[in-house]
C-alpha cells in the first residue's frame, strides 16, 4: 500500500463559502473541528507536510488545526502548491472536506506523484489524474447534514478508546 509523506487538503473556493460561514472543513465534529481529525490521522498515517488550499480569511483557522512542530503551508497560490508537489513522491489529495472512517471505502482520496499532479492540475487543467491510487478510509462530507450523521460515529470511537 502508498504511505504517501505528503498531503494536499482542498477546502472550498472562497466564492463558494456562504458569507458569515466557513469552509466545511472547519466545522466541528465533537468540539473540533474535522480539519483537526484528518490532520491527526494522516500523521498517524506517515504523513510528513501538509499543504491546505484555503482562502487567506481562513488561514489562521485552518493551521490551527494541526499540531504544533507540523510542517503546514496554507495558502491558495499556485505557486505555492507547484513547488509542494515537485516531487517524484506520492502525495496524498483530499480534494473536498472528509473525515478519517475506515470503513470508509476508496473513492474520495487519491495519491500519486506530485510531478504527475503538477502537470495535472497545471497543463492538462484536469482532475482526471492518471496512475493515481486510490486510497481508503476517507468519508466525504457534503454539508451539515452530514456532519450531524457522523457525530454519533465519532462520539462512540471516542468512548470505545476512552
Amino acid at each position: 500500500m502508498i504511505r504517501p509523506q505528503r498531503a494536499v487538503l482542498v477546502l472550498e473556493e472562497d466564492r463558494m463559502i456562504p458569507e458569515n460561514s466557513k469552509p466545511l472543513m472547519l466545522e466541528a465534529v465533537l468540539a473540533r473541528p474535522m480539519l483537526t481529525w484528518a490532520a491527526e490521522q494522516l500523521l498517524a498515517d506517515g504523513v510528513q507536510r501538509f499543504f491546505v488550499v484555503c482562502p487567506p480569511r481562513f488561514a489562521q483557522a485552518a493551521g490551527a488545526c494541526f499540531p504544533a512542530g507540523a510542517v503546514v503551508t496554507v495558502s491558495e497560490q499556485q505557486t505555492d502548491l507547484e513547488a509542494f508537489l515537485d516531487t517524484d513522491e506520492p502525495v496524498l489529495v483530499l480534494p473536498r472536506a472528509a473525515v478519517p472512517l475506515a470503513e470508509a471505502g476508496v473513492g474520495l482520496a487519491y495519491a500519486a506523484a506530485g510531478r504527475t499532479l503538477q502537470e495535472a492540475w497545471r497543463v492538462k487543467m484536469t482532475n482526471a489524474v492518471q496512475d493515481a491510487t486510490l486510497i481508503p478510509g476517507w468519508l466525504p462530507i457534503f454539508g451539515p447534514e452530514t456532519v450531524a450523521e457522523v457525530e454519533p460515529i465519532f462520539r462512540a470511537k471516542q468512548q470505545k478508546n476512552g
